[in-house]
């Protein structure tokens, strides 16, 4: 019987390597080891290829009716065919890869070789404690039932429906379906699925297994960045601030969505403007082959929340608005860039797809497609009212380690407005992330009745944003004391 458990519970294995795999073929394929240290590939190729599977479930189930993992395996075996391939017509491509690989680590045996003891010490430390933390979250998560109320413990139960019937019910009239949650996509639940298809039953303890491997996924995203930006030291203590703040470690265990959906909302943002719309680089094309994945990611940060369809849109246009506008940009270079507006057109497709599924006067497709008048009337009311400026913040002053976090913030927003010059690969990315602020806000006051002031001001926005802040605040920082030096 232990056996039997025992192999049950390393099924799991089958969807996480199928998607890692893929990572590799795919990251490979569009040369990104050029480009991104192994740690970054890991987290955002990890999620592109996660992505691209809940899209591909998704349409089987159109045609078939069916969840299964058949096109995730036929993915692999293609790109699979093609990386063999062209390994075959350029024996140096394995070479180049392999080398990518040990020069990273090569990196960092000399980074640490050059740091004092108690730095060496201190890093030891940083690594138990992290490695205790992932511990953590992935034993608490997959051994304790969701405790959140309605509309998230339904995403459980979604999870657990589409996992035994092997197959989506979006009818509401289904008893099936599970009455709340019915204004939410079904693509959080389906995310889980997926790792839970290689079972012929459902499995209670992993029907939240997406939270442990995206937050573990952020630690190492995290530390890649910071590695490839800064030092192997300042990219070691990012990893021990994230898993230290409290707020992030505890909202996990509720199985809130909110924590997938601002990781791919950040992946999405932050290589847009690394990688493509980088002011700091002559050449807008600088990494064009990056742009097949951002692609993907967009569809995933798309679908994970009703708000991040919103998110992602106004974020990719603000991204190359201000792009042009810092680079002072004439129209004939504007339009060399005129065909990355193909994800604009892929997620447009893929959205019409999703909401024709949904009955017409739904949420789903009334909530977020229009920002109209009644929208900003209802926001211009609601903030006439006298408590609910201050509410959202009164909420935060109630969790020191949210106001800490904005505090801090605050701090570096006035660094960076002082040394501005000397942080210029940050104004489009501080630009988005005030941007992103204002959004929530207004959905917060424009809300009838104003019960997301009151009910999630402190849970859901605030905590969205946190990588985002992580970054922008460890960064300046970071480039505030190298200039110092300098």
């Amino acid at each position: 019987m232990q056996k039997f458990i025992f192999w049950k519970s390393k099924m799991i294995i089958i969807p996480i390597l199928l998607a890692l795999c893929t990572w590799l073929l795919i990251i490979r394929l569009c040369n990104q080891h050029k480009k991104l240290n192994i740690f970054e590939q890991i987290s955002f190729w990890f999620i592109s290829a996660l992505s691209l599977f809940v899209l591909e479930m998704f349409l089987l189930w159109v045609i078939f009716d069916k969840l299964s993992l058949i096109w995730p395996i036929a993915t692999f075996f293609v790109l699979f065919w093609v990386f063999i391939y062209k390994i075959r017509n350029n024996p140096e491509y394995w070479i180049e890869i392999v080398s990518s690989i040990k020069n990273t680590f090569k990196y960092i045996n000399n980074q640490i070789s050059q740091i004092s003891n108690w730095k060496r010490y201190l890093l030891i430390a940083i690594l138990i404690y992290v490695l205790v933390k992932v511990i953590m979250v992935f034993q608490i998560n997959t051994n304790m039932p969701t405790f959140d109320e309605d509309a998230v413990a339904g995403r459980d139960i979604k999870t657990k429906i589409f996992a035994e019937n092997k197959s989506l019910v979006l009818d509401k009239t289904n008893p099936e379906y599970f009455w709340t949650d019915y204004g939410r996509y079904p693509f959080a639940s389906l995310a889980d699925t997926y790792f839970l298809l290689p079972y012929w039953e459902f499995v209670n303890w992993m029907s939240n297994i997406i939270s442990p491997l995206i937050y573990l996924l952020s630690i190492i995203l995290l530390f890649g960045i910071f590695l490839r930006k800064t030092n192997f030291f300042i990219a070691a203590i990012s990893s021990y601030i994230f898993t230290s703040l409290p707020f992030v470690f505890i909202h996990w265990f509720g199985s809130y969505r909110n924590f997938p959906s601002w990781v791919f909302l950040f992946v999405f943002v932050f290589y847009l403007i690394d990688q493509l719309f980088n002011i700091n680089k002559e050449v807008w094309d600088i990494n064009t082959n990056i742009l097949f994945p951002i692609i993907l990611i967009w569809f995933l940060s798309s679908v994970t929340r009703n708000e991040w369809v919103m998110l992602t849109w106004i974020s990719f246009v603000v991204i190359m608005a201000l792009y042009n506008i810092f680079k002072k940009q004439n129209i004939k270079d504007i339009l060399k860039q005129i065909w990355p507006i193909t994800p604009i057109i892929f997620a447009y497709i893929i959205n019409k797809i999703i909401f024709s599924f949904y009955p017409s006067g739904t949420v789903l497709n009334t909530w977020w497609t229009e920002i109209n008048a009644e929208l900003f009337n209802s926001f211009l009311v609601n903030i006439k009212e006298p408590w609910v400026l201050i509410a959202p913040f009164k909420q935060m002053f109630l969790h020191p380690d949210y106001i800490l976090l904005f505090y801090i913030f605050m701090l570096s927003i006035i660094l960076f407005v002082w040394k501005y010059k000397k942080m210029r690969e940050l104004w489009i990315f501080s630009s988005v992330i005030l941007v992103i602020l204002a959004i929530f806000l207004f959905v917060l006051y424009s809300n009838l009745n104003l019960w997301l002031v009151t009910h999630f001001a402190f849970i859901r926005y605030p905590v969205s944003i946190i990588l985002f802040l992580m970054f922008f605040i460890w960064y300046s920082i970071y480039k505030i004391y190298e200039n110092k030096e300098d």
